[in-house]
């Protein structure tokens, strides 16, 4: 990985996760958040209210889909520190992918 691409991955995960600091506030904390663009991984740490250890999540394989129809980020795997919620994403979060609303598409598609 060029020196240019962790400069730019280091930012945007700064950025992202200033972002969602607020939107996970009422749940806990993001504690880190790491993006690597060379092998298409993001790395997530929370400490969830009333969790006394924080869970770690890994999403790999990421790829940014825009089209006509759809636009969302799409992951080869998720994991986490957590069996239960392992499982729960194994059974319920099938398409591994999250939608992101129009007007953000090309932004993130360029970050990312």
């Amino acid at each position: 990985m060029g020196l240019f691409s962790k400069i730019k991955d280091k930012a945007v995960s700064h950025l992202f996760k200033k972002s969602a600091d607020s939107f996970i506030s009422d749940f806990g904390n993001l504690n880190d958040l790491k993006i690597d663009s060379a092998n298409k991984d993001i790395y997530l740490s929370v400490s969830l209210k009333g969790e006394r250890e924080s869970i770690d999540i890994k999403m790999s394989g990421y790829e940014v889909v825009k089209s006509k129809d759809d636009n969302f980020i799409q992951f080869q795997n998720i994991t986490t520190s957590r069996e239960w919620i392992n499982v729960g994403i194994e059974k319920f979060f099938l398409e591994r992918r999250i939608d992101i609303p129009a007007q953000y598409i090309g932004i993130v598609k360029f970050l990312l």
